[in-house]
């Protein structure tokens, strides 16, 4: 059999530095029929230079290019998923990496499970921050508190079509309400317990000004997504109050945590004679 035809689609935004490296990831891949797609959203570095030079180096390989005004990741996916031919996509960020087997095995379980249409794995973290990203295996109560899919899921091309695609008014956690359609009315989610996938942190920003602008667009998504959903939310028990109500009970959990930490080593230092 052969198998099936994959379109791994790339958007890139002042990626130079990185993307050369994930394109690697996915030439090197076990399962060789794919085909991939890189979107450029409007870079101002030398991504283009590198990545012509990087499809000219490896002509071999079905590499697709195109090159759109600045739009963010949503509108570049979309563009990026209006172009493939493969049977499932994976949408794969210009500074992330990919385990060699990644894309066999979870083919492997789109082929040979209908009823499953996500599949995910899990992850570790390179560059400014290392260690295990341990992803909760899929519960819908948890994932519709915290989404615990990441954007490299692996999908079907067709439910993807037929749920409209990533909705381009969200520019945060984007792929969290493009989950929770594919969820709500096809179901069938499947992780993959092995490391599969690497994630690069970068640097973090931490100046007041990118916390609150970070914390800004977050609650914005999620109210807008909560609001979108709002029935599929409460179908499943989890009304704006509760949701309220849990957070509140976790912070004054932790505060009592923390509290409890301060106290013992206040006690220690007070006791300890130097």
């Amino acid at each position: 059999m052969i198998p099936s035809f994959v379109s791994i689609i790339i958007p890139c935004f002042n990626n130079s530095d990185t993307i050369a490296e994930t394109l690697l990831s996915v030439i090197k891949q076990s399962h060789k029929n794919f085909e991939i797609i890189i979107i450029n959203d409007g870079s101002t570095d030398d991504s283009e230079i590198v990545i012509h030079q990087f499809i000219k180096n490896n002509s071999s390989f079905t590499i697709h290019y195109f090159h759109q005004i600045n739009s963010g990741p949503s509108v570049a996916r979309n563009l990026g998923a209006s172009h493939a031919k493969g049977k499932f996509l994976m949408f794969l960020d210009a500074d992330d990496l990919l385990h060699e087997t990644y894309i066999e095995k979870a083919t492997n379980i789109l082929i040979n499970n209908e009823n499953i249409n996500i599949v995910y794995a899990n992850t570790e973290f390179f560059g400014i921050e290392k260690g295990l990203w341990l992803l909760n295996d899929f519960e819908i109560i948890s994932f519709l508190k915290y989404n615990s899919i990441p954007i490299f899921a692996m999908i079907r091309n067709d439910i993807f079509k037929k749920v409209g695609g990533f909705d381009t008014k969200l520019t945060f956690t984007e792929d969290w309400e493009l989950w929770i359609r594919i969820i709500k009315i096809y179901g069938g989610v499947h992780k993959i317990n092995e490391t599969l996938f690497y994630y690069r942190k970068r640097e973090a920003k931490n100046s007041l000004s990118d916390n609150m602008h970070t914390n800004n667009n977050s609650d914005l998504s999620r109210l807008y997504i909560y609001n979108k959903h709002y029935d599929f939310y409460t179908q499943n028990g989890l009304s704006l109050t509760s949701l309220i109500n849990e957070n509140i009970h976790l912070s004054l959990y932790k505060n009592k945590i923390k509290n409890k930490w301060y106290k013992k080593i206040f006690y220690f230092y007070k006791k300890k004679k130097f």
